[in-house]
């Protein structure tokens, strides 16, 4: 291995020394302590084998910068995946502070000033502090200095920080197919192969016995912008789009672990450790083993490791550390709700509004994916800027989507819905009439996003209770890293849903994901049922169901709490009910 590649076993150990660095600095510890952390953080980035053989050998303390107190924190780290300390210091300062640190040109002195003096403790106070011009007042900082947080801010946001999981799919998916014919098995990693909403870089992994071959071919893409570094095992470069990509290459006998490691969540991992060393085993990247002889148990798959750990496999969704580790090992895992369980798609837009693409059209590509019905849901009336339809317009196209189905022209059913705006006080946007008229109704919040939490959850409380509306659609009304989540009680909202029978929807448009994950989970614990959806505006865009089904997995959703995975009649029942 040369001497810049640092062996992958030691990276959490390097980023924990730093993180304690970062605390001690931003808090105002005295200058040597922090410097001490980060040359022993140095030290360990640079050795040629895992920290844990040092410790073994009784020699870790003896190497550079590495004494008594930080290697008892370097070992208990190893042992325990955590380290007390550490945790401790956490708690000293809010867990913003440290995010700010992801902003260019803002340090751990930084960090630590603008918390003191200003109670800075988020990136969101940072930009409304620097826009109030409180940061110029500092000593030693300025306008500039103001001038240069904003940039740093907008770039974090715009991608500078972390790009929507539609964007690195993509390039994930180029990746493997490009650098495929150079392995033995190769898979994208990390957040990314978890599905996480949002994704700071990608990770490849790659098993090959012709290492240097897939590094070449890596570097010399030619979407590489910059090489970082290049090894025999692991190479990261700078995409042109901005985005990071770091393949890593193992022996295929060690593929299973390494992927199970760089996909995580370091939470997973952390836990799965402490599991592994409870059992009597040692697992790291490189394999499970036997902690008593250091002999090789699996390795080669991840349900292999998690057999040989007596759990069931947990597939990557569901690897935050939210009980899926104990639900494994009791065999209590849900079977998740997958993307062909889905029937239909019932969030559909046309040139009748927003969309670009007929009627026809969309009919045509929900028949190609192989759907039993497509529900069409163009914005109602009050939606001015997506070209909303009137009530007329609305009459006319019922009529037009029944005798589209009377054609016998697709196999596929139309459905007739409407995204129906959820006006401020609470009432959908068309009257009864219409209401009664259509297939289902989604209603949607797209005005008047800043209501006090009170007064929204009352908006809300009154659109669920009206017997037409089947579908409260992507209900946090969020557009990822452009505009955040209306605010509302979610027991009270939630529980009116279960009650009414209104489905709550998981809206697969790339930059909403809506409901994520964690209120997905909250919701299925008040009854609530759900439905997946692409929210497509194009017929192509129907695909973007994948990311609805991401997110339903990670929320732990089965197909039976899914309305469509269920046949047209069965369906409208389920709506209707």
């Amino acid at each position: 291995m040369p001497a810049h590649a640092m062996d992958p076993a030691n990276g959490p150990v390097v980023d924990m020394l730093n993180e304690i660095a970062d605390i001690l600095e931003i808090t105002g510890s005295d200058r040597f302590r922090p410097l001490a952390y980060r040359r022993a953080a140095r030290t360990i980035e640079a050795l040629p084998k895992p920290v844990s053989s040092y410790i073994a050998e009784g020699s870790v303390s003896q190497l550079a910068g590495v004494g008594g107190a930080i290697s008892a924190k370097v070992k208990e780290f190893t042992t325990a995946g955590r380290v007390e300390y550490l945790e401790n210091l956490r708690k000293t300062i809010p867990s913003g502070v440290l995010e700010m640190l992801k902003l260019q040109d803002v340090g751990p002195k930084t960090a630590g000033r603008l918390f003191a003096e200003l109670r800075v403790t988020t990136i969101d106070e940072l930009e409304k502090a620097c826009r109030e011009h409180r940061v110029r007042g500092l000593k030693g900082f300025g306008e500039k200095t103001e001038e240069k947080m904003l940039q740093s801010i907008e770039f974090y946001r715009s991608g500078g920080g972390r790009f929507l999981l539609s964007a690195a799919d993509g390039v994930a998916a180029m990746l493997v197919e490009r650098l495929g014919k150079y392995a033995q098995r190769i898979s994208p990693a990390g957040s990314l192969r978890r599905r996480r909403e949002t994704v700071g870089d990608i990770d490849i992994i790659a098993s090959s016995a012709l290492p240097e071959g897939i590094m070449d071919a890596f570097a010399a893409m030619p979407e590489v912008r910059n090489i970082l570094s290049k090894g025999d095992t692991k190479s990261s470069v700078l995409l042109t789009n901005g985005l990071q990509a770091d393949l890593r290459v193992v022996a295929d006998e060690s593929f299973g672990a390494a992927l199970m490691y760089f996909t995580g969540s370091k939470d997973h991992n952390v836990v799965l450790r402490t599991v592994s060393i409870e059992k009597g085993f040692r697992l790291n990247e490189y394999g499970l083993f036997r902690r008593e002889d250091s002999s090789a148990v699996a390795g080669r798959s991840e349900e292999e490791i998690y057999g040989a750990l007596s759990m069931q496999y947990i597939p990557p969704e569901l690897r935050e550390a939210r009980g899926e580790i104990e639900a494994a090992s009791a065999n209590a895992l849900p079977a998740l709700v997958e993307e062909g369980d889905v029937k239909g798609d019932l969030h559909c837009h046309t040139d009748w509004s927003d969309g670009s693409s007929t009627l026809e059209e969309m009919a045509a590509a929900a028949e190609e994916r192989g759907y039993e019905y497509i529900g069409i849901t163009d914005h109602s009336g009050s939606e001015k800027v997506a070209n909303g339809l009137s009530a007329e317009r609305m009459h006319r196209q019922i009529e037009r989507i029944h005798a589209l189905n009377s054609s016998g022209r697709f196999r596929v059913r139309v459905l007739c819905g409407s995204e129906v705006d959820i006006l401020p006080d609470g009432r959908l946007d068309y009257d009864d009439d219409i209401l009664g008229r259509l297939d289902y109704a989604v209603g949607s919040v797209h005005s008047r996003f800043n209501m006090e939490k009170k007064e929204m959850t009352e908006r809300l409380l009154t659109a669920l209770s009206n017997p037409h509306l089947s579908i409260f659609g992507h209900p946090t009304a969020r557009e990822i890293g452009r505009r955040d989540a209306i605010t509302f009680d979610a027991d009270a909202v939630f529980g009116a849903a279960a009650e009414n029978g209104v489905l709550l929807e998981v809206d697969g448009s790339p930059s909403r994901l809506d409901l994520p994950d964690a209120l997905i989970i909250e919701a299925k614990k008040h009854g609530c049922g759900f439905v997946l959806d692409s929210d497509s505006h194009h017929r192509t865009s129907l695909a973007d169901v994948r990311y609805a089904v991401g997110m339903a997995r990670r929320g732990w959703l089965e197909k039976k709490d899914v309305g469509n995975t269920l046949g047209a009649a069965e369906l409208l029942k389920a709506l209707h009910a």
